[in-house]
């Protein structure tokens, strides 16, 4: 009776084991899932703080630049045609 008794505490054992790791993994699993997505979401937040940085860059220049332009500060430039001289 000590042997059964030893078997299937053996048995219980090894199931208890076996759960525990298949536990284990989906715990892992799960992690590394999660890390994935932030890396994911980190990445897209990066593009778009980049881009919006661009468009405000844009926008700066369009306004400095139409704040310094005067229409009326246009200057001609007349151009002659040359004088020959005589021709031999």
């Amino acid at each position: 009776m000590g042997e059964n008794g030893s078997t299937h505490d053996s048995t219980a054992h090894d199931t208890q084991r076996v759960l525990e790791q298949r536990a284990l993994r989906n715990v892992r699993s799960l992690v590394d899932r999660l890390q994935a997505d932030d890396e994911v979401r980190r990445r897209t937040r990066k593009w778009v703080v980049g881009v919006l940085a661009a468009i405000v860059v844009a926008l700066v220049a369009v306004a400095v630049l139409t704040v310094n332009w005067k229409p009326g500060n246009i200057q001609e430039i007349a151009i002659t045609p040359a004088v020959k001289g005589p021709v031999r």
